[in-house]
């Protein structure tokens, strides 16, 4: 980028800087911390060698964790609400996929090299739970089950899929970046070229969600986070800025060199749907400021709870970054989400189409607010509230030279708080263990270690029971959901009719045989027809839904984060925290770990074959009433066999499930004590010579002191 000037020099004598750091600390700091040294230097020139690249786009994304709606938003805002990225209420995007300009519509997909796939095979044979090595056992698992040979699509890298549609596109677009698409797991990213003008200069991503169960697409979305520009990031209104959303907005986004962040409250219409309740003459609702019997008074109510959440969490958040003497760009970045936008892009669409064109998530939503409106469009653009992002989106596109300008500007000075805030990590995990040295002795410890071991009786009992509600609560769920299955066929076995029209054109003659004259004639005739890309439509979406709605069973029985609170709360509540054998410091760091490493499957379906066999079988426009037949027959019968592979399979991960949390169950436990005797057996061996251990531990901290003065 010619327009924006190097300083080789600053740059070079910070990759010394790193380099001489990481040396000092060789043969005291942990493997991770090395790592996590080089790893900064390695994104650091990652970054600066994207960014000072000839005809460097603009860099948006689209960020937020899994469900947030990231896929629908940006449907929205580029596309008119055409479902082109894949979106469903479980994580569809499984791979970072790139929009830019190109004169030809085209799919490009990279697949991993060879010597990228070698790594990966073995990483995965690695039994050690790193990020590393857990994204590539996953990734090498899911293309067994997917039954591809990677090999020759490793070997010729990339493919490219042109598309003059939408439906072409949308059809392509799952296998490669769809959760449940069969070359998902060998893709490394996809770029959609598109012929859109506004697209021009910009290169637009739709990342996956940070807390994706797949590992591999989380580390995907922090790599992106490297050369990102500009984010929309978006957390969902009913749970705002809960814990993980802003544990990402805070420690990754401005750190990374973001330089414009808009917070979005996405769902809006789920937010404001909590608090409308149907006025009643008999009770005190008039007075209640937490309830509205109407959508523009919940707006303003829940409008104005997600600004007040917004405001505290940043000015909580300024105020420890003004502490620690953090660069004023960090805070000022972070001051961008003082006032979120509230959006919801199902409302949206709604209100840019008739109602005879619902899908059925719509018409619930319809059926749920009409109660509570007089005019049910003009409230639907009231919770769409794209005009606002779209004047967003608009400026930042016009500041495109202001913002890169800015973001050359900040490459030092953010990698070197970045550097600053690991060391202050390093030393802060020293310090710890220089307590703990300091507080315990071998007697005290011993007897800490026979108290605990003395619990672990109960707390594989407790731990049994909350597994057993899980088991039950799956059983109740999975029968349910079959019974939902099984109705929400009916809504997909109508093909939509089209309405075509043809030209007719002839002539006639008038007069007599001595005197002639001919006429011309033009009429049309109105016709109606189907096509086969609605009926693959309809089955898409039924699978999508479909599957959702599994998803969705194994969602209401399992609540991850619920789960985890009463595994933790097990074991709090078999210890005393009064009691002088309690150290909670010791204890909640062993705990957290056991407890952090559960992962929950995700169900995936692919139904790219059923889709193809109504491809294959017709085509064009279908006129008559037999083909008509003929289609809505092969229509039902794929729904129906869709149906009847997806109740079998759920039966299949229902009991797969099962016993997975019976393994889980056991490893909680076992990995519990395992923990336990390591810590106090490593700790029991500093105490044999505790003074040494604490000397070196200081030496360690005098080291990282000295580290931070040479930034």
């Amino acid at each position: 980028m010619a327009r924006f000037t190097v300083d080789n020099r600053a740059f070079d004598s910070f990759y010394s800087c790193v380099e001489e750091i990481t040396a000092d600390i060789a043969g005291r700091a942990k493997e991770e911390d090395i790592r996590a040294l080089r790893d900064l230097a390695g994104h650091f020139r990652m970054k600066t060698e994207d960014f000072f690249r000839e005809n460097r786009k603009l860099n948006i994304g689209v960020v937020g964790q899994v469900k947030a709606g990231k896929s629908s938003f940006l449907n929205t805002l580029l596309f008119g609400g055409e479902e082109i990225l894949p979106k469903a209420s479980t994580p569809k995007t499984a791979t970072l996929t790139k929009m830019e300009y190109a004169d030809h519509n085209s799919i490009q997909i990279e697949y991993y090299s060879l010597e990228e796939w070698e790594v990966l095979e073995e990483n995965a044979l690695v039994d050690f739970d790193d990020e590393i090595y857990t994204s590539a056992r996953e990734i090498v698992e899911l293309v067994r089950k997917n039954g591809v040979d990677p090999h020759p699509y490793l070997e010729k890298g990339w493919d490219t899929i042109d598309f003059d549609t939408y439906e072409e596109l949308l059809l392509n677009l799952n296998s490669y970046v769809g959760e449940d698409g069969r070359f998902t797991p060998i893709v490394k990213a996809v770029t959609l070229y598109l012929n859109k003008e506004e697209f021009q200069g910009l290169s637009i991503v739709d990342t996956p969600g940070l807390n994706d169960p797949i590992a591999s697409r989380t580390i995907r979305t922090k790599e992106f986070m490297e050369v990102c520009d500009v984010v929309f990031f978006l957390s969902q209104s009913g749970s705002f800025l809960d814990k993980s959303d802003w544990t990402l907005l805070s420690s990754q986004l401005p750190q990374k060199g973001v330089k414009r962040l808009i917070l979005i409250a996405s769902k809006y219409d789920s937010g404001i749907r909590d608090i409308l309740r149907v006025s009643d003459d008999d009770d005190l609702f008039g007075d209640d400021e937490n309830t509205a019997d109407n959508i523009p008074k919940a707006c303003k109510i829940i409008g104005r709870k997600l600004k007040k959440r917004a405001k505290a969490k940043v000015e909580e958040f300024v105020k420890d970054l003004q502490a620690r003497d953090s660069l004023p760009e960090l805070i000022d970045v972070i001051r961008q989400c003082t006032d979120p936008v509230m959006v919801s892009s199902l409302a949206r669409n709604m209100s840019a189409k008739d109602e005879s064109e619902y899908t059925p998530e719509e018409r619930n939503l319809s059926a749920a607010l009409r109660q509570f409106s007089d005019d049910l469009q003009s409230d639907l653009r009231l919770l769409g509230n794209f005009d606002q992002v779209t004047a967003l989106f608009d400026e930042v596109v016009a500041e495109k030279e202001q913002v890169l300008q800015s973001r050359a500007e900040s490459f030092l000075p953010n990698a070197k708080e970045e550097l600053k805030s690991l060391l202050h990590a390093f030393l802060d995990k020293t310090e710890k263990r220089v307590r703990l040295l300091n507080d315990n002795d071998r007697e005290k410890l011993l007897e800490q270690k026979k108290f605990t071991e003395s619990r672990m009786g109960n707390i594989k009992a407790d731990i049994a029971a909350v597994f057993g509600d899980l088991y039950a609560r799956l059983e109740s769920e999975k029968n349910a959901g079959i019974r939902e299955l099984r109705e929400a066929a009916k809504d997909y076995l109508n093909v939509k009719e089209r309405t075509g029209t043809t030209t007719h054109t002839g002539t006639y003659t008038t007069g007599h045989l001595w005197w002639k004259k001919t006429h011309s004639y033009t009429y049309e005739e109105h016709y109606s027809y189907c096509i086969a890309a609605d009926a693959i439509e309809n089955l898409n979406r039924y699978a999508l839904d479909a599957c959702s709605q599994i998803e969705e069973v194994f969602c209401e029985a399992l609540n991850i984060k619920e789960i985890k609170r009463k595994l933790l709360q097990v074991v709090v509540n078999n210890f005393d925290l009064g009691d002088e054998n309690y150290d909670s410091s010791l204890f909640r760091i062993m705990v957290e770990e056991s407890v952090g490493a559960i992962e929950f499957p995700v169900f995936n379906m692919d139904i790219s074959e059923a889709m193809g066999g109504i491809a294959g079988k017709f085509s064009g426009e279908l006129t008559s009433a037999d083909q008509k037949n003929q289609l809505s027959a092969a229509l039902s019968t794929a729904v129906s066999r869709i149906y009847n592979e997806l109740c079998s399979r759920l039966e299949q991960e229902a009991r797969r499930f099962r016993e997975n949390m019976a393994a889980i169950e056991e490893q909680v436990s076992d990995r519990l004590l395992h923990n336990i005797s390591d810590e106090f057996q490593t700790l029991l061996r500093q105490c044999e010579d505790k003074d040494r251990e604490i000397a070196d531990y200081q030496e360690y901290e005098r080291i990282l002191t000295a580290a931070l003065t040479k930034i």
